[in-house]
């Protein structure tokens, strides 16, 4: 089988925690950064669908990275911060399939490129991470952030 490449996406920079942490959105700083780096990446994203957390920062980016691609968006709340640990996201972006987007929050993110990556590396606000995905592999393609 043919490995698959899915995207690993840190929401971008979000308001400070004030209230329900749910309800945090982007900054305007998160928002531009995060739309020049999608821009500045258009032509290595191969997106088909992309899949947020329900809350209101990760939705905003995936928001972003759909209307950028032309991507369908779909809200999953198994994405939501705390809801899994690195494998599993590894595991959702695996069933999600070939072109997948999955826009979370750290330390799941991180955790998942640790294990495509074999090691620990920072993983700012707004990274998008293409990792490939082969029978029962990962690895990390590239890293890029805001």
């Amino acid at each position: 089988m043919p490995p698959i490449r899915v995207y690993l996406v840190r929401h971008a920079k979000a308001e400070a925690r004030a209230g329900d942490d749910a309800d945090r959105r982007l900054t305007p700083d998160g928002r531009d950064g995060f739309a020049a780096l999608v821009a500045r990446l258009r032509g290595r994203l191969a997106i088909r669908g992309v899949i947020a957390s329900p809350y209101a920062r990760a939705r905003e980016t995936a928001e972003l990275l759909a209307a950028a691609t032309g991507a369908p968006l779909e809200v999953d709340p198994r994405l939501a911060a705390g809801a899994c640990g690195g494998a599993e996201l590894l595991a959702l972006a695996r069933a999600a399939g070939d072109g997948a987007a999955l826009v979370g929050h750290n330390p799941e993110v991180a955790e998942a490129v640790a294990l495509a990556a074999g090691r620990g590396l920072e993983v700012r606000p707004g990274t998008i991470a293409a990792v490939d995905l082969g029978a029962g592999s990962a690895a990390l393609a590239w890293l890029e952030a805001p």
